[in-house]
């Protein structure tokens, strides 16, 4: 059930989870399963539904992706945004939607002068920062992750994800959850294997698109004998009974079950427009400790006249999960370390951050994606040869005929409806880097209106950094983002061995991309800003031993009871990879974990 507003102090449940984003979407699917009670809350709203079918409607199952608003349906949120039939007919309309989705974490203030500005209009002549709408005094520009930002609503980044779910990389990026280095492949590949059910990962989805064959087949030949591995891209989608269309999955997939099913409904409670404050930490002995209750504020109330205090309240529980994104997961736990003050007094450092002694390694090792992008648009020996059917496929031949005779005037034998292509030459040794050869929306990049989107193709290489203690975000004692929580810092640099490395990248995309045709105008080869990636980790990492991390590979927290952290900030390794998939083996570890002390079950 939805609940906007608890109107009592006190809650009770056998599991909290604050963050409703996939993995904490996991954690609730997998303990709700197990028979647990489960309260979530969400700092943003459920703004993106589907309607599904209850398990027990006569609506056939096979049919359960395309009846929508049907009697006996329920709501059900963290839908992909990109589904709706408006991106569907045009993607690039979906980068605004994107942009609306995300705010910045940290912007560092600036206090230059507007000398055109109305004589009698405001001017801040004291020297003052700026404080409003999380601009930070306390960032320095040349160390920041100037493009990180964070998705605030029920489904988190996977309502506008690009849904790529690489493996990791078993020699470069794969993380340590045994000492030894066979039995942590063969852990990782059947965490990976399950993770991919749950996700409902595919390869086979563009089979059928020109594009895509095009794309792929044509980097094959030119990289032969090269040992060069080009292949589709692994996406969680599939493809529906009408193929122009495509469902891109999200967490509302692993939500299914908790809404659609009624004796799973009323196990799960789910709190959104809420904020998970803190967690209040107790010691019974020394470097033990354990969590009583989450501090929990209603930021919506409906009740005029209702104060702060009555909008706060306490949930209690027998564990806890913080999963609520890397930056605002280790918020959370900073938040319950920070000390009560007063007024600022003439002497206060307002620069000062918040000391974590229970969490040493808060915030400490984190990790990004340098990242390079360009477009090009296809050569036209590759466009004239789609009308030859150069891979002599039947369905090929009959998709051209057809757009043809429907559209005799159009240059490109392609139709309209034909598949984006998905490509990616794979992460190694030898090229460490994650690439996306393909066309979809992101932030930036969108092609002009005269522009055939047709002809072009993105190409988007992630690099991965050394995981450095020197690499971190702080979070500040005394300046607050705009909801009320400590305002993050990043102190951010890469190594010799990263930026080289990232040179050699951008080398490599270049070569790769003018295999296929020539650069877009706007779009020529170029380094992004870093944190646009948006795949943070390491935050509060998870590994085999205290002294660089902040959770077991179990991820409960380090000499606590029942504090679970979960997202790609327990993520320890440098990776280039897209890291949703491997966050969803680590909450398959946890949420397993829970469920054992809580029930006595082993689960796989």
């Amino acid at each position: 059930m939805f609940y906007c507003n608890p109107g009592h102090s006190d809650m009770e449940t056998d599991v909290f989870i604050a963050g409703s984003g996939p993995i904490g979407a996991l954690y609730a699917k997998r303990c709700v399963d197990a028979g647990l009670k489960v309260i979530m809350v969400e700092l943003g709203a459920a703004d993106s539904l589907t309607s599904r079918p209850k398990v027990n409607s006569n609506i056939p199952t096979t049919h359960k992706r395309t009846v929508q608003f049907a009697p006996g349906n329920v709501m059900v949120p963290g839908y992909h945004k990109k589904n709706e039939i408006d991106f569907q007919k045009d993607i690039d309309r979906f980068v605004n939607v994107i942009k609306a989705a995300l705010s910045t974490v940290s912007v560092p203030t600036s206090n230059t002068a507007v000398p055109t500005l109305d004589p009698a209009s405001f001017s801040n002549s004291q020297n003052k920062p700026f404080l409003n709408l999380s601009k930070n005094p306390a960032q320095n520009p040349f160390i920041n992750l100037g493009a990180e930002a964070v998705t605030r609503g029920v489904g988190g980044m996977t309502t506008h994800w690009t849904c790529a779910t690489p493996r990791f990389n078993p020699y470069v990026e794969l993380p340590e959850l045994e000492s030894d280095p066979e039995t942590n492949k063969l852990v990782w590949s059947r965490l990976y294997d399950e993770a991919e059910k749950i996700i409902g990962t595919s390869s086979k989805e563009f089979d059928y698109s020109i594009r895509h064959n095009l794309v792929l087949r044509t980097l094959q030949e030119k990289y032969e004998g090269t040992g060069r591995v080009f292949k589709p891209l692994p996406l969680a989608c599939h493809r529906l009974s009408d193929p122009q269309y495509v469902e891109w999955h999200s967490a509302e997939q692993i939500f299914e079950t908790l809404f659609t099913d009624e004796s799973k409904a009323k196990l799960f409670t789910l709190m959104t427009n809420h904020r998970c404050t803190r967690v209040v930490m107790n010691s019974n002995t020394p470097n033990k400790y354990k969590v009583e209750a989450a501090e929990v504020k209603c930021l919506l109330p409906k009740e005029e006249g209702r104060g702060e205090q009555e909008g706060t309240f306490f949930i209690r529980a027998k564990s806890y999960v913080i999963a609520c994104g890397s930056v605002a997961t280790a918020q959370v736990l900073a938040n319950s370390q920070r000390p009560k003050h007063g007024p600022l007094k003439a002497n206060d450092d307002t620069n000062a951050v918040i000391e974590t002694p229970l969490t040493p390694n808060l915030g400490k090792y984190i990790t990004e994606q340098p990242m390079t992008f360009c477009q090009i648009v296809l050569d036209a020996s590759l466009i004239n040869s789609v009308p030859k059917d150069p891979y002599h496929l039947k369905w090929w031949a009959e998709e051209v005929r057809q757009h043809e005779a429907k559209f005799p005037h159009d240059p490109i034998s392609i139709p309209f409806h034909d598949p984006d292509p998905q490509v990616t030459t794979p992460f190694t040794k030898e090229h460490p880097w994650h690439t996306q050869i393909h066309r979809d929306a992101f932030s930036y990049g969108a092609v002009a209106e005269n522009i055939d989107t047709r002809l072009i193709v993105d190409y988007r290489f992630f690099g991965y950094v050394e995981p450095r203690e020197m690499n971190r975000v702080v979070f500040q004692k005394f300046y607050e983002d705009m909801y009320g929580m400590p305002q993050a810092t990043f102190e951010f640099q890469m190594s010799q061995d990263d930026q080289d490395r990232s040179r050699r990248m951008m080398a490599d995309m270049c070569d790769c991309a003018l295999k296929l045709g020539g650069y877009l105008p706007g779009s020529e080869p170029q380094f992004m800003t870093p944190g646009l990636a948006l795949h943070l980790a390491g935050t509060v990492r998870a590994g085999l031993s205290r002294k660089e991390h902040v959770a077991d590979t179990n991820c409960k927290v380090w000499d606590f009871d029942n504090l679970y952290v979960g997202g790609n900030g327990v993520i320890p390794t440098g990776f280039g990879a897209n890291p949703t998939l491997t966050s969803l083996c680590y909450a398959i570890r946890g949420s397993a974990d829970i469920i054992r002390k809580l029930t006595g079950k082993h689960v796989a």
